[in-house]
């Protein structure tokens, strides 16, 4: 095995400010608050860096987009037209996926619950590639495949049970995801792998792992090919012609809202003599395939919000904004630190005790801060832009206290400004909700 690399330097990238003062002023002028802005040319950037960061691997790389991160239309056409895999986990994100003109070929189906209708109806809409994590599931899709009379290309789901610092692992004993190594059931990678190879209508590819989000040591990535490249010698003593075709390392680049992490440059610097080795040792080139939802989306978003109320508890001042966790699920789920900013912006006197409250009425509609806010000047008439909210965020909305949703606006190539999603109305929400159904009481 390749020794490690010592563990990269971790350096405070500063939270990407995508937007200027007169922007954010305008938009909200003409939108309202709240309102998300989206900055095309960051979702471009992004991939970029994530190409340029694993771009010393001697074979194919490919960049897919967990779409799980955000599914607004205009933000899949954007990476549709970009060329990259998609990384897609449910029948509607499918029907997302295909409506903003995405190939099949480019879908990787990563299903959870694996049922056998599940997977009749992808391999139905032209999608060949499947990532299954369960026995159970395999019989489902080779049940699908005879119906469909199709052979898939399939990526069996690893559990590597590898230890992982991350904001979430994915990646323990008893884990929901993907089948370990080894097992006393039949829900092991043994098994999987074997069932696959006897079966003349499936198509072995390789092997899939997800060890979590916001990885901020990519040791455990090592640690997980380690672990991969044993099975797969002791598989190739049983099956002397297995053809590992494609790796996927998953996703957890992470993004900056609080603590320093590493760079996506530092991750493949570390990663690269490894993967560079397990190719030449497999002596087969795979390609290996990086997923990314947060990395490639988050950056490129900000929430712009008014504040509406202020008020004072001895040294510390409450600022109450108009939006809410109903539009930042994390900041309450996860106490996502998301950086924050006042605009206009000015030199005040600094404030050491400023908590930001949402309109919700609920004690845990309250927004922690990172490290990397300035709330400096923040009273009641002024906007307060929550930066780096592109990933789960938009797909978390939600009517709590018949909340509608906000507009999208999207900021062109050109420096144009764009609706790419319409407020909902409180009309919209009420037609939605059964309102206009004729029952009677």
């Amino acid at each position: 095995m390749v020794e490690a690399n010592s563990r990269p330097v971790a350096k405070i990238r500063v939270s990407t400010r995508v937007f200027s003062e007169n922007e954010i002023r305008e938009i909200s002028q003409k939108y309202g608050t709240p309102v998300f802005l989206i900055d095309e040319e960051t979702l471009r950037r992004k991939v970029r860096e994530l190409e340029e960061a694993f771009s010393g691997f001697r074979g194919p790389i490919r960049i897919a987009y967990s779409m799980k991160a955000n599914f607004n239309p205009a933000v899949v056409k954007v990476f549709v037209s970009e060329g990259i895999l998609f990384d897609i986990t449910s029948l509607g994100e499918l029907y997302f996926y295909s409506r903003c003109g995405g190939a099949p070929e480019n879908a990787i189906y990563t299903s959870v619950t694996e049922e056998e209708q599940e997977f009749f109806q992808i391999l139905q809409a032209g999608v060949s590639r499947i990532v299954v994590g369960s026995y159970n599931g395999l019989i489902n899709l080779i049940n699908a495949s005879e119906r469909a009379q199709k052979s898939p290309r399939i990526l069996a789901r690893v559990n590597p049970e590898v230890a992982v610092k991350a904001g979430i692992r994915a990646s323990y004993r008893h884990g929901k995801f993907g089948v370990p190594f080894n097992s006393g059931t039949t829900d092991s990678a043994h098994h999987l792998v074997r069932k696959i190879m006897d079966n003349p209508r499936l198509i072995f590819e390789g092997f899939h792992f997800h060890l979590g989000s916001q990885v901020v040591d990519p040791q455990c990535f090592l640690s997980a090919l380690d672990k991969l490249e044993i099975f797969i010698h002791r598989m190739s003593r049983e099956y002397p012609d297995i053809n590992v075709k494609v790796i996927d390392i998953g996703g957890g680049t992470p993004v900056v809202y609080d603590e320093p992490v590493p760079t996506p440059r530092e991750i493949g610097t570390m990663l690269m003599p490894r993967l560079n080795q397990l190719a030449q040792r497999l002596n087969s080139n795979p390609t290996v395939i990086l997923e990314s939802g947060r990395y490639l989306s988050a950056e490129s978003c900000v929430l712009v919000s008014k504040i509406v109320n202020a008020k004072t508890y001895g040294d510390q001042k409450l600022i109450f904004v108009d939006a809410g966790y109903h539009l930042l699920l994390d900041a309450a789920l996860l106490r996502q630190e998301y950086p924050q900013e006042v605009y206009p912006k000015g030199r005040y006197e600094p404030e050491s005790r400023i908590t930001v409250a949402g309109r919700l009425c609920d004690t845990y509609d309250i927004f922690p801060s990172s490290q990397l806010s300035n709330l400096d000047g923040a009273s009641v008439g002024k906007f307060l832009a929550f930066r780096n909210v592109g990933a789960y965020s938009i797909v978390f909305n939600m009517p709590f206290h018949c909340q509608t949703k906000p507009a999208i606006v999207m900021r062109r190539m050109n420096g144009d400004f764009v609706l790419v999603r319409q407020a909902q109305t409180i009309e919209d929400l009420y037609r939605e909700e059964g309102g206009e159904l004729e029952i009677t009481f």
